[in-house]
């Protein structure tokens, strides 16, 4: 399975996201995603549609924090976008009959290429006591299962993304959108589809370091 790298831009500028967009770009990266830290999300927009005019070939999405998945959704489909992530664990065990996913579903009828990435057991949500359940529902419902370690920057353990793959078979995409490096992709890359990664290719909090993300993206295709 070829693993895709999808840096992840901590927004703090038009002029820095597009810095670093040409980055992920050069690096030879899948895509990019857009996020504000702080939750001004209505500084995402414009960015990732000039970043989608500027490297049209490249999937461009964001990460709207705080907001609504199904209209986070909705909102990148009308921008011409390619990809929606959200932290909410929109298939968590005990959410049962999952309206909000059903919602986010209804939302992707208008694109039914876009990719959703939706939490699961995910760094900072509701504890997850069935990865394995909320995994294979998200697959269910169309979504890209993602997982991360404890936290920003924290692996994840080998083994609970070995036993997702497991579950979901070798074709299903599985994510991860933390911890990753180049010193430590080569342990995660074989069960995985994507990478979503900041920390692990930064020089800061805002910039990415070149070498640091070719030579992850390099790694993945290597493989």
């Amino acid at each position: 399975m070829s693993t895709k790298v999808i840096p992840v831009i901590h927004y703090e500028s038009d002029e820095q996201a597009l810095r670093n967009a040409e980055l992920a770009s050069d690096a030879g990266c899948h895509g990019v995603f857009l996020i504000h830290m702080d939750g001004q999300n209505d500084l995402l927009p414009l960015a990732a549609r000039r970043i989608k005019v500027r490297w049209p070939d490249m999937l461009v999405g964001i990460n709207y924090l705080g907001r609504d998945p199904a209209g986070a959704v909705a909102a990148n489909i009308a921008d011409g976008l390619d990809m929606t992530w959200t932290d909410v664990q929109l298939t968590h065990s005990a959410a049962a009959p999952w309206a909000d996913a059903m919602r986010v579903r209804e939302a992707m009828v208008r694109n039914t290429d876009h990719l959703v990435f939706t939490g699961v057991a995910f760094k900072h949500q509701r504890h997850e006591p069935q990865p394995v359940v909320a995994a294979q529902e998200a697959r269910a419902f169309g979504f890209i299962p993602t997982t991360s370690g404890s936290a920003t920057g924290v692996a994840a353990e080998v083994d609970k993304i070995a036993q997702l793959r497991t579950a979901l078979g070798t074709a299903s995409p599985l994510a991860i959108a933390s911890g990753i490096t180049p010193e430590n992709v080569l342990d995660y890359a074989p069960y995985l589809s994507h990478i979503l990664v900041a920390t692990g290719v930064s020089h800061s909090f805002h910039e990415f370091d070149f070498a640091k993300l070719y030579r992850l993206r390099a790694l993945c295709d290597g493989l």
